[in-house]
């Protein structure tokens, strides 16, 4: 069905970029790429806003003072009310992709950010349901614009030794937001008399768009996207710079250009952007297999429950005081954001495939101990004290195993995409988690509310097909730029049983010789751009 090269890319004449990096000290005591790592946390804060929203609505849903006005929402009211960013993102979704096309990287994350704020603006002010709901659908729609385009400039425009830690820390920040809104609705809970003590935590969801709207004047743009648009020259002038520091005698920057140039010259050559390009080859139909089904598989792995739905948990195991729910909500997020960055640090070390498959494995076994440990407690009326210990542990250990695939997913992302396919790439993944998590926004409390804790097990069941999905069909892409990610699923399109159909579906392929970035990358003499 699908097939990869197991022979590594090669690079420009056979030289991968990994190779011709010869800096002997750390990052920072590079003045230009300390400065560039400094602009792209522009890019890397874009996730606080949805690890702050989940782990908001997890506080507010214990503060009286929000239900009363909400109409205390359950049910489909309840699932709308989580699901209304969703569905904003679904809508952003159709002019994210065009946006990231015309404007480049950056103005989308104007954009964006700034109908975000208009979003938080009227949560904070909301005084009914209503208005509650259009204003997270507004605040989902800017964050997807953000979301989608934050991650295509970090990962096009960080260094590449860097690419994969920089993803995954931006990932990561998911977590940092669901701590800052853990605690501060912590904090904000003492002001139960007031309706402040929702509308301050809904205000201060602002915080990172308001940096993210800064930062995007000073980052640079995408140096690829400029080059696409036929601006080598202020594309040569931002990696000599950042990559580089000014010395233009670099073989790094040498190769680094000579990749960039070959491979969007062969796409121009051989591809359009347009969404049925999908479907043209057989390399751009695994792509679309794995793009589909890691956003999917991110979100349907019972992380949900855990993210917006953990007050229902605790009330499942028999811990239903609010300061104690909002404590371990706090603690739960502490953890996800350290392991998450920790992991990020070792991606390229450990390998995509690894972190696949020991993160489903692991959170397998947590959620089969969850359910099992839940199970068991609620049969005897929740009077052993152990059981529910065991049972917030595993809580704890899901998240460890969770930030192992979670932090690398945008990174993933990118590297499988092509180049003129990688803004409609993260538009499908965001759908996908959109469409995932409204899904589970309807169906969690609705299937926790009829059958219990026994809805663990379609959760476990879940995680198997999921690591079946990831063991078969992900290849292992550690260590290689972009360009050079895309030599594996081109040259596997290639194959020999594959090269007449994919030299026929290109039109003038086989004439020209131009039938793969491959070739058009080792034939590429290497060269400085004056």
């Amino acid at each position: 069905m699908f097939r990869v090269e197991k022979t590594p890319p090669s690079g420009v004449h056979g030289v991968v970029l990994r190779d011709t990096d010869t800096r002997d000290r750390f990052w920072w005591h590079y003045p230009n790429l300390r400065m560039l790592n400094i602009l792209l946390l522009g890019c890397i804060v874009c996730d606080i806003t949805n690890g702050y929203d989940g782990s908001m609505l997890n506080g507010l849903q214990s503060l009286e003072t929000w239900q009363d006005a909400m109409g205390h929402p359950k049910g489909s009211r309840l699932g709308t009310i989580t699901s209304g960013t969703r569905y904003g993102q679904l809508g952003a979704l159709l002019i994210a992709a065009p946006l990231m096309q015309r404007l480049g990287r950056r103005w989308p994350i104007v954009i964006g950010s700034s109908i975000l704020l208009v979003g938080v603006a009227l949560q904070t002010a909301a005084t009914n349901y209503d208005m509650f709901v259009i204003a997270r659908v507004l605040v989902g729609f800017g964050n997807a614009i953000q979301n989608t385009a934050c991650p295509v400039l970090a990962s096009e425009l960080a260094h590449p030794s860097q690419r994969t830690a920089i993803i995954g820390i931006q990932n990561s920040t998911g977590s940092l937001g669901q701590i800052m809104a853990a605690w501060i609705t912590y904090g904000t809970a003492f002001l139960a008399a007031s309706s402040w003590s929702w509308r301050l935590p809904s205000l201060l969801q602002a915080m990172s768009s308001v940096f993210q709207l800064c930062m995007a004047f000073l980052i640079p743009e995408s140096p690829r996207w400029l080059v696409h648009q036929n601006r080598s020259q202020e594309a040569y002038r931002i990696l000599a710079k950042y990559h580089a520091e000014c010395d233009e005698t670099s073989q790094l920057l040498q190769y680094e250009m000579a990749e960039i140039e070959a491979a969007i010259e062969a796409e121009k050559a051989q591809a359009s952007s347009a969404w049925s390009e999908w479907f043209r080859t057989s390399a751009n139909r695994y792509r679309l297999f794995i793009i589909v089904t890691s956003g999917f598989i991110i979100q349907w792995c019972g992380n949900a429950l855990i993210s917006y739905y953990i007050h229902l948990v605790f009330n499942s195991i028999g811990i239903t005081d609010p300061k104690t729910q909002l404590e371990l909500n706090g603690g739960i997020t502490i953890n996800g954001w350290v392991w998450g960055n920790f992991f990020s640090l070792f991606i390229d070390r450990i390998g995509r495939r690894p972190m696949w498959l020991i993160g489903l494995g692991g959170m397998f076994v947590a959620f089969l101990l969850l359910t099992v440990t839940t199970g068991v407690n609620t049969g005897i009326g929740y009077s052993n004290d152990n059981l529910s210990r065991t049972t917030l542990f595993a809580t704890f250990l899901f998240g460890f195993f969770y930030k192992m695939p979670g932090c690398m997913l945008n990174s993933y992302v990118a590297e499988v995409a092509p180049f003129e396919l990688r803004a409609k790439a993260f538009v499908l993944s965001s759908f996908c988690d959109a469409a995932a998590n409204i899904f589970s926004g309807y169906t969690n409390p609705v299937g926790l509310a009829a059958i219990g804790w026994k809805y663990y097990i379609v959760w476990c069941a879940v995680l198997v097909s999921n690591f079946t999905i990831v063991f078969f069909f992900y290849p292992e892409t550690k260590n290689l730029s972009l360009e050079e990610v895309s030599q594996i699923f081109d040259a596997s399109a290639l194959g020999p049983e594959n090269s007449k159909l994919d030299q026929e579906d290109v039109p003038g392929a086989a004439a020209e010789g131009t039938s793969t970035a491959v070739e058009d990358i080792e034939t590429k003499e290497v060269k400085t751009v004056a």
